[in-house]
């Protein structure tokens, strides 16, 4: 690596360092102390929560179970054209990094950036946290993504040839920037190079209003919620360990936690107890609030480590099947994973489990709380330092408040 890619690398790392402190500070505080009397708001699904009383925490409403698990209908779609006789003029790339849920923050913008240009989006290899090396196709469905994008961008699986023979510029780019900044700070480059590779980045509060969006694009949305799906086969996998955890509980429905080890030595996960605030729960602070809450113990829960080992024991001898991937991919012999591959599984389990519970503040809570809000999952509850026994008083303000931007990608 020369020193511009060393920089390159160095920045975006810090940049979603920032963005993870970012949420830490202005959601997941606000859900420790979040304390919502049951009339306090006025929207339906605030009301959902109302009618969960204790020890029936399973039981879904009627009117929302019509919709549970089905997508939400976006407000915008791709039936509008591109120009004939149009051809893109040059090529956009990127990578996706780290786990899965920057990488649709990453597709995201991408996507915006070869919108914006009116260049071709090249399908991006993915580099794992420890430098594990995939091709897009390898994870995630390739045809479903360009035709889903068709009449919104070309998208193609490889560069032309002539392309690869120009050097490509890196172009930091902010989160879900808009069109005049695009064109300000990206488009001189585009123009003079035609190729450019996208390094996303979270800008931080004080970045002026003018270089992104409040809301969440349209073409972001479809990105996101639309065109990025797990490819067939992995998809089965995640559904067979659904499927598993499912049949073991009575109700037919599972909690899943996002706990590992090696997060409560984070330096996010601190806390002022003076304030009130938690920025993180261990196992044991996990299981005395799911009994607070009124979980019964034949619950059946799914945590995001890997193996169990002594953390979790209280957690299991209170809740006797609590279950981690080892436990279930080795009955189901489902066969070897990657370290990347179980991140991706632990993101999608988490997106679909009746209950979403995070132990931890950051990226992997947001964005899989965006995709629970896609399909009408609105169960997310947050431990917290308050003593009230009642689920509605835990509820994630992600919902609660409707603070999430997935909000404005649907109607």
């Amino acid at each position: 690596m020369d020193i511009r890619e060393i920089m390159g690398a160095v920045l975006t790392f810090s940049m979603f360092l920032m963005l993870g402190n970012m949420i830490k500070r202005d959601h997941f505080d606000a859900d420790v102390l979040l304390d919502v009397h049951p009339m306090a708001s006025s929207y339906a699904y605030q009301e959902d929560f109302t009618q969960m009383s204790r020890h029936s925490l399973f039981q879904l409403p009627v009117d929302k179970s019509k919709k549970y698990g089905q997508r939400s209908k976006l407000c915008w779609n791709n039936s509008s054209p591109t120009k004939e006789g149009v051809q893109p003029k040059g090529f956009v790339t990127f990578s996706l990094t780290d786990g899965p849920e920057y990488h649709v923050s990453q597709v995201a913008n991408a996507v915006l950036v070869a919108k914006y240009l009116g260049g071709t989006l090249v399908l991006p290899e993915i580099i794992g946290n420890k430098g594990e090396k995939r091709r897009f196709d390898e994870i995630y469905d390739a045809d479903k993504f360009i035709t889903s994008m068709s009449g919104v961008i070309q998208v193609e699986a490889h560069k032309h040839h002539e392309a690869s023979t120009k050097k490509s510029i890196d172009v930091k780019v902010p989160y879900n920037a808009n069109r005049n900044y695009i064109m300000n700070n990206v488009g001189p480059i585009f123009q003079t190079t035609q190729n450019v590779r996208v390094i996303s980045y979270f800008p931080s509060s004080t970045t002026k209003l003018a270089e992104v969006d409040k809301d969440t694009n349209p073409y972001s949305c479809w990105a996101m919620f639309e065109a990025l799906r797990l490819k067939p086969e992995l998809q089965k996998v995640v559904d067979s360990i659904v499927g598993s955890l499912r049949s073991r509980d009575p109700s037919g429905q599972f909690v899943a936690i996002d706990y590992k080890t090696g997060m409560l030595g984070t330096s996010t996960c601190q806390s002022n107890a003076n304030e009130g605030m938690k920025n993180c729960y261990n196992p044991v602070e996990i299981a005395q609030f799911l009994q607070r809450i009124g979980y019964p113990r034949d619950s059946t829960i799914y945590v995001t480590q890997s193996k169990a080992d002594r953390s979790l024991s209280l957690l299991k001898d209170l809740y006797p099947k609590t279950f981690t991937k080892e436990d279930i991919m080795q009955e189901a012999k489902m066969g070897e994973t990657s370290e990347l591959e179980q991140e991706i599984i632990d993101f999608h389990i988490c997106s679909v489990s009746e209950v979403f519970v995070p132990a931890k503040s950051g990226l992997f809570y947001a964005n899989v709380v965006g995709n629970r809000i896609a399909t009408s999952r609105i169960d997310v509850l947050v431990p917290a330092q308050i003593t009230s026994n009642l689920a509605q008083d835990h509820v994630s303000s992600f919902i609660a408040k409707a603070s999430h931007p997935a909000y404005a990608c649907f109607c």
